[in-house]
């Protein structure tokens, strides 16, 4: 971490200091009491299963320095404890301060679907040039953006950081904390469109993030989305366009040629040209690396480095993870689904050898246009010659409504209320040279199904 001394935080905070002496050198940041440690800084939350300020007897001796506290409390100890109206939003502030003082070129990356894959994509083509910190696993929220920052140190010479979102508010908060050289928006879909009620609601929440964009940086978006080719003027910072559809975007794709384990592409503009080769299938994946070969090019990284980058980057797990189970095979998409992101797995899927089961579960957020996202999902499964439907969930089932109505065979799908009703029909349904392709919303918890299946290979 970069060090931060107590007396700062009192100062960018404005809190109030209950016990200790405002002294001492910051040197790491936890919200969990079991991974205090000595230097460390406690960030006091009340979170669903714990309160953290039960445990600051039990940092202080283990040598914490300092405790962010939104409690009142009788702690007898010497260790510092800042008392602070909102725990969350001091962290926040607290890595703000981290940010300036690393002073490293930073992207922002935010959008519907896409944004994790996108982060992947640019953290491997920036760390061809620079030692990169990106966040770990889903680490884009208000908690876990600042966390991600604190494990910045003296090495650190650019940061990728995703942003998450539920409502409007939180972009601004999380960009006001990196405050970006470069934002990236990947795509306005219908995720949170329950909370927010239109596409365009939804684009005036991401857009947030151009306000903490700094003034001589650049913003890149997906040119192929009509909502944000919309309100492209409207941006004050210098923008640049990627598309596939769109050939008036910056940089276009070219070339495109798919199969069951890859895609691969030339990306021109800016009198470019690089050949891509990407390591995970989907031709909905050419976006996300146009947007980091965009990033790329900005920050200088040079054009072969970009190619070998992309074709060794990893992707995070549960996205798109084709895994080879004995005689069957599985792709494991089960981290978290919108409808837009439920068609472009079906397409993966549709490429591949073999008997194709599409295991879909409910997604989440999508209000009163559940029904309807759902039913048309119904079309795509047709669409793309799905020779099995398997839908967990109250929503889902209208995944088969829709398949059944645009055509399909009664005795090629079959409904469950639960992954556990589906998990224990697996064993008479799923046949040898199967391909099964796993994914839903968060919530539903599929991964328990990916695990059945790896038992059944």
């Amino acid at each position: 971490m970069i060090p931060v001394s107590v007396i700062e935080i009192l100062n960018i905070t404005g809190g109030r200091l209950l016990s200790g002496k405002g002294e001492g050198l910051i040197s790491s940041v936890t919200t969990d009491s079991r991974k205090a440690q000595t230097g460390s800084l406690f960030v006091a939350i009340c979170g669903k299963n714990a309160d953290g300020h039960k445990f600051l007897q039990d940092v202080w001796e283990k040598g914490a320095v300092c405790a962010i506290t939104e409690k009142e409390t009788d702690f007898a100890g010497d260790m510092n404890v800042i008392l602070v109206p909102n725990s969350v939003k001091a962290m926040g502030k607290i890595a703000r301060l981290v940010m300036k003082k690393l002073s490293v070129p930073s992207v922002a990356i935010t959008g519907s679907v896409g944004k994790t894959t996108t982060r992947d994509m640019t953290y491997a083509v920036v760390n061809a040039k620079y030692n990169t910190l990106k966040n770990q696993g889903n680490f884009n929220n208000e908690i876990g953006v600042p966390l991600t920052i604190f494990e910045a140190d003296e090495k650190t010479e650019a940061a990728v950081i995703e942003m998450g979102m539920d409502n409007f508010g939180e972009i601004d908060a999380l960009s006001a904390i990196v405050q970006p050289d470069v934002s990236i928006i990947t795509n306005i879909g219908m995720s949170h469109i329950e909370r927010l009620g239109s596409q365009e609601n939804i684009y005036k929440a991401k857009s947030e993030i151009f306000y903490n964009t700094k003034p001589n940086g650049v913003v890149i978006l997906n040119g192929d989305d009509e909502i944000l080719m919309a309100h492209k003027k409207e941006i004050a910072q210098r923008v640049i366009t990627v598309g596939v559809l769109n050939k008036e975007a910056t940089f276009i794709a070219e070339n495109i040629v798919a199969d069951e384990k890859s895609v691969s592409f030339t990306a021109k503009g800016l009198g470019r040209k690089i050949d891509v080769t990407l390591p995970v299938p989907g031709e909905h994946n050419v976006i996300n690396a146009l947007l980091a070969i965009a990033t790329g090019i900005y920050y200088l990284v040079p054009d072969e480095r970009i190619s070998e980058a992309l074709s060794n980057f990893t992707l995070t797990g549960m996205r798109m993870d084709i895994i080879k189970n004995g005689n069957i095979t599985i792709i494991d998409d089960c981290y978290n689904a919108a409808p837009a992101s439920v068609s472009a797995a079906l397409s993966v899927l549709s490429k591949q050898d073999g008997r194709k089961v599409a295991i879909l579960g409910d997604i989440a957020a999508l209000g009163e246009f559940s029904f309807s996202a759902h039913k048309n999902l119904g079309a795509e499964v047709v669409k793309n010659k799905i020779d099995l439907l398997i839908t967990i969930g109250e929503n889902a089932k209208y995944i088969a409504e829709g398949a059944f109505e645009n055509g399909m065979d009664s005795e090629k799908f079959v409904s469950y209320s639960t992954a556990s009703e589906a998990i224990s029909a697996l064993g008479t349904i799923i046949k040898n040279k199967d391909v099964v392709l796993v994914k839903a919303s968060r919530m539903m918890g599929l991964e328990r199904v990916t695990d059945a299946l790896k038992n059944l290979g």
